[in-house]
């Protein structure tokens, strides 16, 4: 009896792995693609030989398409190039370019596409993926129209595709290299992009990963719009220079963890607008004409163990904003304040603060931005932050570290140290002569009253 279920059972699943795996077939020419693509064979694989092949091709079952080294597809720039219309399709490399002008290079349609090590380029988006989920697109390379005269598109785009990873590619010369928009539970970790409008842009998603990416030479590396629960952790944002640019822009954003990135010669390092309850530790703003900016309606975020090196301006916030700088009795590192700790413990002694005048007064008159990084702003900026004059302190950080907090990062904080020493040595020697400059006339114009 035993024998008999066994041997049905082996029979049932020879019968299933013939259907499930179908043939391997190889093409050579665009014809025999079209042919094998719209055939009513059992499939499995598809082997592309190298060459040039013309024309808009579409996917309606599953199969697993390999491409030889130097297999193009050419569209007809017009439509997309590639569409997957069918569930579970494999896609591997191919060079693909042509599509049209609002179109892509590959179009999916279906659920769970692998696409790797594809070179898609002169597209308009990439990767399009709609209404679909559970996509991987993994190691390819992508940029947009190569004419400085054609909108171009989106390096990588899902809309309503959730439970999609986006891993280990490179774009540049997108709009944006990844654009999120209505979808939940994503990932986007390892890409490299540069020479984009945003490097990651989401819209309207919640619950995505953002790790281990780096962004360059883009106006934002990160523009992340109406989400929640975004995870940005471990990323690399640096020479995002454009003027209004931002390494970040956190805007309509909530609930979210922002921990362990490198913000380096940005124009601002990060910036906050309707962005509630977000938490931001762990990262690193270096050399950013502003390491952070807090604008309108950015309320109860906790900003602590955070560390801020040689920017221009290290924190501006607007003067309506109420948020958190220390957590559990532990605040920032501000590179301009450290060495202010009398009893050599963890922490300063005395309260990091900036109201930065300038920057209220240029909110109202933009024409003052002109005196933006003049020396005499500089210097009041420092004077206020040291001193009791009247001004409004809209940021304080009751607890600021006396050293960096433990971030990993490979440019050596020993020059850093040694220039903050030295930088603070300079700022208290000039207040001790300014003190006794002022005592001395004081006392100066005391015995000239009384002698007359």
């Amino acid at each position: 009896m035993y024998k008999k279920i066994g041997f049905l059972l082996i029979l049932f699943s020879l019968v299933l792995a013939g259907k499930a795996f179908g043939e391997e077939v190889t093409v050579s020419n665009s014809e025999e693609l079209r042919d094998v693509l719209s055939s009513d064979r059992e499939i499995s694989v598809i082997k592309i030989k190298s060459g040039r092949y013309n024309g808009n091709f579409s996917v309606e079952k599953k199969v697993h398409i390999i491409g030889e080294k130097g297999v193009k597809l050419f569209g007809l720039e017009t439509g997309n190039v590639l569409t997957i219309e069918a569930d579970d399709v494999i896609v591997e490399g191919l060079e693909i370019e042509g599509s049209g002008s609002q179109n892509a290079g590959i179009y999916v349609k279906g659920d769970r596409s692998y696409l790797h090590h594809n070179s898609l380029n002169n597209v308009f988006h990439g990767i399009y993926a709609r209404d679909s989920y559970g996509h991987r697109v993994e190691n390819n390379i992508i940029s947009s129209f190569d004419s400085a005269k054609r909108h171009k598109g989106y390096g990588i785009y899902l809309v309503e595709a959730p439970n999609t990873a986006v891993k280990g590619n490179y774009f540049y010369d997108t709009q944006d290299g990844v654009y999120v928009s209505y979808s939940d539970f994503c990932e986007i970790s390892g890409n490299q992009m540069s020479k984009a409008r945003y490097g990651v842009h989401t819209m309207d998603s919640r619950n995505i990963l953002i790790a281990h990416n780096q962004v360059t030479e883009s106006i934002n590396g990160l523009m992340i719009m109406q989400s929640y629960e975004i995870f940005i952790m471990e990323n690399y944002f640096y020479l995002n220079t454009k003027i209004d640019g931002a390494g970040m822009f956190i805007y309509d954003t909530f609930d979210s963890k922002i921990s362990s990135n490198i913000i380096k010669g940005n124009f601002r390092g990060i910036v906050l607008e309707n962005a509630k309850r977000n938490r931001l530790e762990f990262n690193t703003f270096l050399e950013n004409d502003t390491g952070l900016e807090i604008g309108i309606n950015s309320t109860d975020n906790t900003i602590y163990l955070n560390n801020f090196y040689r920017n221009t301006r290290q924190i501006i916030s607007d003067k309506d904003n109420s948020n958190y700088f220390n957590k559990d009795e532990y605040g920032n590192y501000y590179d301009d304040h450290s060495s202010l700790n009398m009893n050599s413990d963890s922490k300063v002694d005395f309260a990091y603060k900036s109201g930065d005048v300038f920057y209220q007064m240029a909110s109202q008159e933009p024409l003052l931005q002109v005196f933006f990084q003049s020396p005499a702003v500089e210097l009041w900026n420092t004077v206020e932050q040291f001193t009791p004059i009247p001004s409004d302190s809209l940021i304080v950080d009751e607890a600021p570290l006396a050293e960096p907090a433990p971030v990993k990062w490979e440019e050596n904080t020993s020059e850093t140290q040694v220039y903050s020493s030295r930088h603070e040595m300079d700022l208290i020697l000039f207040f001790m002569i300014t003190l006794f400059a002022s005592l001395f006339i004081l006392m100066k114009l005391g015995r000239e009253r009384h002698e007359a």
